[in-house]
């Protein structure tokens, strides 16, 4: 069997090993790896496996719907090729027998199935041919897990399978699923889409985005209770990798934004950077269409090599159509309505952004409205735990079944604090008119700005079973001004320019500041008691804060705001630290000798990355580098701490990837640090205006 490196591909792969093993066929499966293969069947791997004895058929899942070269070489080697797969349809099909639900009518019952879901259905067939006929609803826990994951739309029959396959999921029988819901601390038995698009989904996806996606085969397939542990613990630590990764493109990409404001102007945004990781640049076009409201296509530069890029889009646009209209463009595309992948020439990507938007203003349906809907208006005294279960009849909720969306209107905001690694989510505590309260769940909220004191706010109720405990949650979605209110001026930080002043400290007249200021030399000394003095990874709290050191970035920036609370902030950034990588790595190599031989080894990323003045992914990919030489070990512990050792066991082919990263990061930091220093940044800090 062929799959595919996402979790529609990974349970497509299980369920059809799972199901042939059970009906007595000899199986193996094999995963193409995402950044050496790329999406498809490719001929050269596969003439490799058909070297293989005893191998007659090759069954494709979630993939090859447009493997002409791969069919002609089965058919060579007198082999025959059997395609599942649901992408969108290209203008010829393979010479082989293809399974595709986009072959039926639109409208049809079955039209909207992943690819989990075509193998379902084949192998439901299979099941009745051999007298077994119900014995394939015994895998509906990997349909369900597939349908959410791919965001697939919940309509008709493939809603019919995900409510029968998530009753399933609520009581695991596979040890994979145990170990790995285990692990994610969920509760299986109140387990919702949410929870598996959120929570399990994106374990799944970090192994298929960042290293070999047959583990999670392996993860659903095994029947050893010790072999699947192992692998969930490892989905644990890539899964914090993926978000780092994530939060660097994804700070980049806003970055880019502001520099060149006409990107906004087409249809499509369309962005391009050099080392984004094409496994993870998929994930950032997503919260790039929640944060600009386009379809958006993000493409990964690789030093002259073909740019390899993800795209999502918006309801009305059929993303895969779109960019399948500029073929003669592409080396490389393919996808559906929602997402699609594509390569091109990199100097070919101005052309192409251009004749996208042409495209998707052409071919956008008119007919479907951006924004959000709202379900009902409600005041917070109406909301209760019964209130929720109601609505909850309504789940499964996802693709084609939004959940419920409430406003209530002229909410006053009560308290507003960070929470979560980096305070990157809000908890708002907001009151209404009739003077009752409640708190509401702002996730990714440091990326936005501090709402205003008085809004009208859209959310969504939802049954929080954290650790089995149920209780209602509010989810912000978003907020608008309540006519009438007089929100100018609120929630800003009054900032303050020392960088042209000659003596800047001379200007506080005696101001008690606290003072943000990282990788300081020995024989540097700062004017200040040592209290007074922090990195982002111990500053204090103080309603005055000095900037000594200019940040690496916007995110490190965000978040010392918010761990200090300051209201006014004080310019200086007199402080150039070394941007040069090979300081960086003998600053780096001096710290881990320090963390070994006073911490034991184990010591948190971001106290490394203050100690540095470098972005936290900036620093786990110093310490790769140093484990890729054979110079530490390197084990990821939660929480954002890593645990290092004397010596390991060097993988130099990793080193020339890791290198290339590495100065990226910091000619990344660098260039920002340049622009905090100029005036354009300083309106940024909370939409100030300097003084």
């Amino acid at each position: 069997m062929w799959g595919d490196f996402d979790v529609d591909g990974q349970t497509s792969t299980a369920l059809l090993y799972d199901a042939l093993c059970n009906l007595g066929a000899r199986v193996a499966y094999h995963v193409p790896h995402r950044l050496k293969h790329g999406h498809g069947v490719q001929v050269d791997v596969l003439m490799n496996l058909l070297r293989e004895d005893g191998i007659r058929v090759i069954l494709t899942c979630d993939t090859g719907v447009d493997a002409h070269e791969a069919v002609d070489a089965t058919k060579v080697n007198g082999l025959t090729m059997l395609i599942t797969d649901h992408h969108a349809l290209p203008p010829t099909l393979p010479d082989a027998p293809v399974v595709n639900p986009q072959r039926l009518p639109k409208g049809h019952p079955l039209r909207d199935l992943p690819g989990v879901g075509v193998a379902y259905m084949l192998v439901q067939q299979l099941y009745a041919l051999a007298g077994r006929k119900g014995e394939e609803e015994q895998v509906l826990d990997l349909v369900a897990l597939g349908i959410v994951s791919d965001v697939a739309t919940q309509r008709l029959d493939t809603r019919y399978l995900l409510q029968l396959g998530i009753e399933s999921l609520r009581n695991p029988r596979r040890v994979g699923l145990q170990a790995l819901m285990s692990a994610a601390q969920v509760d299986p038995a109140n387990l919702s889409t949410d929870t598996i698009g959120f929570q399990v989904g994106p374990r799944l996806n970090a192994l298929g985005r960042l290293a070999d996606a047959s583990l999670a085969v392996e993860l659903l397939t095994t029947h050893d209770v010790a072999t699947a542990q192992q692998i969930a613990n490892q989905l644990e630590g890539l899964n914090d990798q993926r978000k780092q990764i994530e939060n660097q493109i994804y700070a980049a990409a806003l970055d880019a934004v502001r520099a060149d404001s006409s990107l906004l102007q087409f249809e499509g945004l369309v962005l391009a950077g050099p080392h984004w990781h094409t496994g993870v640049i998929g994930i950032v076009a997503s919260r790039l269409v929640e944060q600009y409201g386009k379809p958006t296509v993000m493409l990964a530069l690789n030093n002259g090599k073909a740019a390899r890029g993800s795209a999502r889009s918006v309801p009305g646009v059929d993303i895969g159509a779109c960019i399948a209209a500029q073929s003669d463009l592409l080396i490389k595309y393919g996808g559906h309505p929602g997402a699609a992948g594509l390569s091109l020439d990199a100097d070919l990507i101005p052309q192409f952004r251009r004749r996208l938007s042409n495209t998707i203003g052409e071919t956008r349906d008119p007919d479907v409205r951006i924004g959000y809907r709202i379900d009902g208006e409600v005041a917070l005294g109406e909301l209760s735990m019964e209130l929720a279960e109601e609505l909850n009849r309504l789940a499964p909720f996802g693709e084609g079944n939004p959940p419920i969306h409430l406003v209530t209107r002229g909410v006053k905001r009560v308290s507003y604090a960070g929470f979560g690694v980096n305070n990157r989510h809000r908890r708002v505590v907001v009151e209404d008119e009739a003077g009752v309260s409640h708190m509401v769940t702002w996730w990714r909220g440091s990326e936005h700005a501090e709402p205003p004191g008085t809004f009208d706010l859209l959310y969504i109720p939802r049954i929080n079973d954290y650790k089995g405990r149920r209780s209602l949650q509010l989810d912000w979605v978003d907020y608008r001004l309540t006519p009438g209110s007089e929100a100018e001026g609120e929630g800003r930080i009054e900032v303050i320019d020392l960088r042209g002043v000659a003596d800047p400290l001379a200007a506080l007249n005696g101001t008690e500041v606290v003072v943000w200021a990282e990788a300081l030399s020995a024989h540097e000394e700062l004017p200040f008691d040592p209290g007074q003095i922090g990195t982002r990874y111990d500053i204090g709290r103080g309603d005055d804060l000095l900037i000594w050191t200019a940040p690496p970035g916007p995110d490190e920036l965000t978040q010392v705001l918010d761990r200090t609370g300051a209201q006014r902030v004080y310019i200086v950034a007199q402080h150039e630290p070394s941007n040069g990588l090979e300081a960086f790595l003998r600053r780096l190599g001096g710290l881990v000798k320090y963390a070994l031989r006073e911490y034991g080894g184990e010591v948190e990323i971001l106290r490394l990355a203050g100690a540095t003045a470098q972005r936290e992914f900036t620093m786990r990919q110093g310490l790769a580098w140093m484990a890729a030489k054979g110079e530490i070990g390197l084990e990821w512990l939660e929480g954002g701490r890593v645990r290092l050792a004397k010596g390991g066991l060097p993988e130099p082919d990793t080193l020339g990837p890791i290198w290339d990263d590495l100065q990226a990061l910091i000619a990344e930091a660098a260039a920002y640090r340049a622009y905090f220093r100029s005036s354009a940044a300083i309106g940024r800090i909370s939409g100030a205006a300097p003084t």
